[in-house]
């Protein structure tokens, strides 16, 4: 049996740590490990920027609180570019990255709080929003 979160937000700054607190609709999902559960067995993180700064980064996230064993896991899943765009051109549209770390096998206390952050480093792409699906599992 496995149960699943997602997460997702807008990282707004080149080397800035955001927590990722939002789903869509819902403003604030309990961001609590379910009971009984006690690894984080697959990991699946996309991010797309709007490219209106001209750059190019790297995307990471960092799985940390109380519930994640072991201190704060961070896990880099792929990067953006961007140019910016002149007057008068047709710019191609930003592709979002996709990446999914099948087998995690992060070790988390149930029933306590994971905090999940979208980061990126290098040069800033401008605004870029970042989801992130955690599967756990025993």
């Amino acid at each position: 049996m496995s149960q699943t979160i997602t997460v997702e937000g807008d990282v707004n700054a080149v080397d800035t740590r955001t927590l990722l607190t939002g789903q869509g609709s819902v403003t604030a999902p309990s961001l609590v490990v379910p009971a009984g559960m006690t690894k984080i067995k697959q990991v699946i993180l996309t991010a797309a920027a709007d490219g209106l700064a001209a750059g190019e980064a790297v995307n990471f996230v960092r799985l940390g609180g109380n519930a994640v064993l072991g201190g704060e896991q961070v896990i880099v899943f792929g990067g953006e570019d961007s140019q910016t765009v002149q007057a008068g051109s047709d710019a191609a549209p930003s592709l979002g990255s996709l990446f999914i770390l099948a087998d995690a096998d992060i070790d988390v206390r149930p029933s306590d709080t994971i905090s999940i952050a979208g980061e990126y480093g290098g040069v800033d792409v401008g605004d870029m929003a970042f989801a992130v699906t955690l599967v756990y599992g025993k």
